[in-house]
């Protein structure tokens, strides 16, 4: 009898460890970790690229086995307990479909919603909740992705009134009550994202001086986007058991320091009610007078801008056709010489829009 109870107490103790890091694979929400309003307080004239932001990563992958599965909480679960935004997979296999289907993004399993009623429960959700905004990254599966964009976009004109699409970032004024759509090469609705690369080999590497350089795009340029998903005959809870265990850490060091809310949206599997709380906490990225300048900091030097390759179909930023763009001054006689700077390879990547 006693073996079998230490068994017992030994089998909670996994359970138990990785709750407490930010990690939780539990159905179960206890009503007093709800955060329905927590949006209310921040002012209107917040840029929504300047809050920290908790979501989910394939928010609505609850089935298909170990390989697969990526959430626990069901998708009314995720937007009571403080989840911002939603990471939405979707196709149709067949012409003849008559509505755009949610799967899991590597194997592809039905997980039994159509996107309708997925854009309905948020909707409903924010009928309720009226101060708060909901961020959605839609990527299109399948063999007719093509059409089933077309789908989405007429199904979305339904809700012309409650969804935000345009490429700029709003202030958080101008979209409470309504879903916040994130551009990808696949659904190339909404507003700019990038990925922030702050993990590197699922390990969180030189996250602050990342941050440093990346911060000033907070104050509107693009919402900033974090993620980190496994291959896909990698388990998605051992995974996380380790990448949430490292994001927990980050926050609770960044609680209270100046900028500490300079993080944008954090996007992850399995993650439990206590660092989704301590995310919130944060705040949001306080851009100050120097909003949409590189550098962020008072009496921090600016750098100059970095370019970006666009992606397939997104018209390329910048001058317009036969007009010519900045330049240096050369004066007569003085050699004009380029100095080339080594970036590293977190911040060359960083120019590409996230996936």
């Amino acid at each position: 009898m006693e073996i079998r109870l230490y068994l017992w107490l030994f089998c909670l103790l996994p359970s138990c460890v990785c709750t407490s890091v930010g990690f939780n694979d539990k159905s179960e929400l206890d009503s007093g970790l709800l955060n329905r309003k927590w949006m209310a307080s921040i002012p209107d004239a917040t840029l929504v690229s300047a809050i920290a932001v908790p979501g989910t990563h394939e928010s609505l992958t609850l089935s298909g086995g170990p390989l697969a599965v990526t959430q626990v909480w069901t998708l009314e679960k995720q937007l009571n307990v403080g989840i911002r935004y939603l990471d939405i997979h979707a196709g149709i296999w067949f012409p003849t479909n008559k509505e755009v289907g949610i799967r899991d993004a590597n194997w592809l399993f039905t997980q039994g919603v159509t996107f309708t009623a997925v854009v309905e429960k948020v909707l409903a959700f924010l009928d309720e909740n009226g101060g708060e905004a909901v961020l959605m990254k839609v990527t299109l599966h399948g063999l007719y992705q093509d059409r089933a964009a077309r789908m989405v976009e007429q199904q979305l004109q339904r809700f012309e009134g409650r969804i935000w699409r345009k490429v700029s970032v709003p202030e958080l004024g101008q979209v409470r009550g309504k879903i916040v759509f994130l551009q990808n090469r696949k659904f190339p609705l909404g507003t700019e994202n990038h990925r922030s690369y702050l993990f590197e080999s699922k390990q969180l590497k030189h996250v602050e001086e990342k941050l440093r350089h990346i911060r000033w795009h907070l104050c509107g340029h693009y919402i900033l986007l974090t993620q980190t998903a496994g291959a896909a005959l990698q388990r998605p809870k051992a995974l996380a058991r380790s990448v949430n265990r490292q994001l927990s850490d980050l926050v609770l060091r960044r609680r209270g320091g100046a900028g500490a809310g300079c993080l944008g949206v954090i996007s992850m599997d399995f993650p439990s009610a206590e660092l989704i709380r301590n995310i919130i906490q944060l705040g949001t990225c306080d851009c100050g007078p120097n909003a949409g300048r590189k550098g962020g900091e008072p009496g921090e030097p600016t750098e100059p801008g970095e370019p970006t390759e666009p992606e397939p179909g997104v018209p390329r930023s910048g001058p317009r056709p036969g007009v010519l763009g900045p330049h240096p001054v050369v004066l007569p006689g003085i050699p004009f010489k380029i100095k080339h700077k080594q970036e590293p390879p977190w911040r060359v990547r960083n120019c590409h829009r996230g996936r």
